[in-house]
């Protein structure tokens, strides 16, 4: 683990309720992150979605083993509130969306 180093790199957070289909949680790399890639703000999409069960955020455990209780910042991430109905608008592109880059840099880099 070098790109990011671990205590920049998630390994487990909370996934928004209607998103949960898996085991895993995907972050949409399009556009890379501070790591590689060409940092095209359109391309930024939720794959899956991130929870906002936590007053307007979620937990993420890092792989040096500290825990962050993240607060969403863009109004489109707070949109993302479960409804436990239906299901998760995958592949949302919320362009410029600040959120989203926090999560991508905190996110294994393409080799």
């Amino acid at each position: 683990m070098i790109a990011p180093t671990p205590v920049k790199l998630w390994v487990l957070f909370g996934e928004n309720p209607d998103s949960l289909n898996d085991g895993a949680c995907a972050v949409n790399m399009a556009g890379g992150n501070m790591y590689g890639g060409n940092n095209n703000p359109n391309s930024n999409k939720w794959q899956d979605g991130p929870s906002t069960l936590h007053d307007g955020g979620c937990g993420f455990a890092f792989a040096d083993g500290h825990y962050e209780l993240k607060k969403w910042t863009d109004s489109r991430t707070l949109a993302l509130r479960p409804t436990y109905t239906q299901g998760f608008p995958y592949g949302i592109v919320q362009p410029n969306n600040a959120d989203i880059r926090w999560v991508k840099d905190r996110t294994t880099a393409p080799k």
